[in-house]
């Protein structure tokens, strides 16, 4: 492959689809999309889409971005700019069907669509609580699992051979999901045998990201080869 040809192709794999504030509007109102905002905390403090998720894209890490299965990720940001970044760099770290909303906020507000001002009575304003995609392996394993088929944890416990204060450590995130604990739900749910490590991992990696990420950033320099 030519160096042209190579640097055609990745132009093409860096195309953002954009979509219009009405189509999205659309979506939303269908639940068929979640809108991830990548503006910073101080603008979407001042206003945002209702329900939008926000996600900085100075603090923006394509390898932990979260996967939604069943609804179509759009990101979006005050006129188009940032969101189109954001897009590329997920489409560089291998996301396909990325989307962004072309005209950001500005567009969406001409078109008429709802957006919310929040009221910081003064002298009591707070940071926004941060918002984490990846839940407890917990509230997967209660919620998708153990809620609709119907069963408890001392059942639970019984099949996987393990003890109820493990699988109840589990539910209410005070016992980490080991090695062989993901091959003991996997073999009982008939998932992946890494599937509850992933899980795990995800959650630990995001949190550990939000309380020393930054810190992690300002003190320890990539290496550059010589």
């Amino acid at each position: 492959m030519t160096t042209k040809t190579a640097q055609k192709q990745n132009a093409k794999e860096t195309i953002v689809m954009s979509v219009n504030a009405a189509t999205v509007n659309n979506w939303i109102e269908n639940d068929q999309a979640v809108l991830v905002d990548v503006r910073e905390t101080s603008e979407f403090d001042k206003e945002h889409i209702p329900g939008a998720l926000l996600l900085p894209l100075s603090a923006f890490d394509p390898e932990l971005f979260p996967s939604i299965p069943g609804k179509k990720v759009v990101l979006h940001c005050a006129v188009g700019k940032r969101s189109e970044t954001a897009g590329k760099m997920l489409i560089n770290e291998g996301y396909r069907d990325i989307i962004h909303m072309e005209g950001g906020l500005e567009e969406w507000k001409k078109a008429g669509f709802e957006t919310e001002i929040p009221y910081h009575p003064p002298q009591q304003q707070k940071a926004p609580e941060p918002v984490f995609l990846c839940p407890r392996v917990g509230e997967v394993l209660s919620e998708e699992y153990l809620s609709p088929l119907g069963l408890d944890q001392n059942t639970l416990a019984d099949s996987i051979g393990v003890s109820y204060e493990v699988v109840d450590g589990i539910i209410n995130g005070k016992t980490s999901v080991t090695a062989e604990l993901s091959l003991r739900l996997a073999r009982y749910f008939s998932t992946a045998a890494d599937f509850w490590l992933q899980l795990q991992s995800d959650h630990d990696l995001e949190r550990a990201r939000h309380n020393v990420g930054g810190e992690i950033r300002k003190k320890v320099k990539p290496r550059v080869a010589n």
